[in-house]
């Protein structure tokens, strides 16, 4: 039977599958399900930045902070602390609940403050840590370079903070996103999740007011991530790890094909259950096996566009074909 055994930011995997960042990964015993089901790891659920710091301001409001200065800043420790060490333990009792990598993630819109907390996420056990930043670009006044460079502040602060691998969850939201991409890479970053899906909004047009679209992701947003796997795979000297929009093991054999060294599954986890897993694992090693791959490395990255000095000419001549039949 075919090896499903692959390598994503030097971490051993079992199988190219990673649940990825979710309420699906929010306590010990989902963990263990995951595990049970065929994942190589488990991205768990994000702690926020933002989360941190509203809930400190929320037990401070009504104080007057000259005259309550001390205990400003003890109720601003306390609920760091306290939010920082339940998920330092979440990550601690995954790890001595499973045996596949456990990823930590951070959401967070800077490099700040919670830098200085970073060395824990490593001391507890995360065999890695997972970025998931995202600045929208709305500022006038901000240039694209501006824009970058707080992402490029955020990757030198964590590489000098840990010793583990670190990964980046990214946006397409970039004036050149394979510059980007490998400048990030040049840093020190060690994977690049291809595309993190934000929040997106809607408007009810009966009520007059604003909500939000699907939550979940469909099977046609894959196409634009693997663009960019089969893009620049073969270009970065860091891991990718395609995200959103992967459904099934077809979708999972396609990224591998461009290039991606692990997939991440979110909706299809939540629409499907955790057992799906297992039966991607199994379609997988049975396509591989039909064409004659023993391992993924056999495979992987035949399809990215590693050859190219000019990928826009590649995907143009990729349009003329779609669109005219060219050949």
């Amino acid at each position: 039977m075919a090896n499903l055994k692959t390598k994503y930011m030097g971490l051993e995997l079992e199988s190219p599958v990673i649940a990825a960042s979710s309420g699906l990964t929010a306590n010990v015993d989902k963990v263990k399900e995951l595990e049970q089901a065929g994942a190589g790891a488990v991205v768990l659920k994000s702690l926020f930045e933002e989360q941190i710091l509203y809930d400190s301001n929320k037990m401070t409001e009504g104080y007057n902070k000259e005259i309550h200065a001390d205990a400003v800043d003890f109720f601003n420790g306390m609920s760091n602390s306290y939010f920082l060490d339940e998920y330092l333990t979440l990550v601690e009792e995954c790890k001595k609940a499973v045996n596949i990598p456990v990823i930590a993630s951070v959401n967070c819109v800077s490099n700040g403050a919670w830098l200085k907390y970073a060395k824990r996420f490593e001391t507890v056990g995360a065999d890695a840590l997972e970025l998931n930043a995202f600045t929208i670009p709305v500022n006038k006044k901000l240039s694209s370079e501006d824009y970058e460079k707080q992402y490029y502040e955020l990757a030198e602060g964590i590489k000098k903070a840990l010793n583990i691998p670190v990964a980046m969850k990214m946006s397409t939201h970039f004036t050149s996103l394979a510059r980007v991409l490998d400048n990030l890479a040049d840093l020190g970053i060690n994977g690049l999740v291809l595309f993190n899906r934000f929040y997106r909004p809607d408007i009810d047009i009966d009520s007059l007011k604003m909500t939000h679209a699907p939550i979940f992701s469909a099977a046609e947003e894959m196409a634009m991530s693997l663009k960019w796997v089969a893009l620049l795979s073969g270009e970065l000297s860091a891991d990718i790890a395609a995200s959103t929009g992967i459904y099934d093991s077809k979708g999972v054999i396609k990224q591998l094909l461009a290039g991606a060294k692990a997939v991440q599954l979110c909706s299809t986890l939540y629409k499907n259950g955790t057992g799906l897993i297992g039966d991607i694992n199994k379609e997988v090693a049975a396509w591989m096996d039909d064409k004659g791959f023993d391992s993924i490395t056999d495979f992987n990255g035949i399809l990215c566009q590693e050859e190219s000095d000019n990928p826009e000419v590649y995907e143009r001549a990729q349009y003329m074909k779609a669109a005219v039949g060219i050949s």
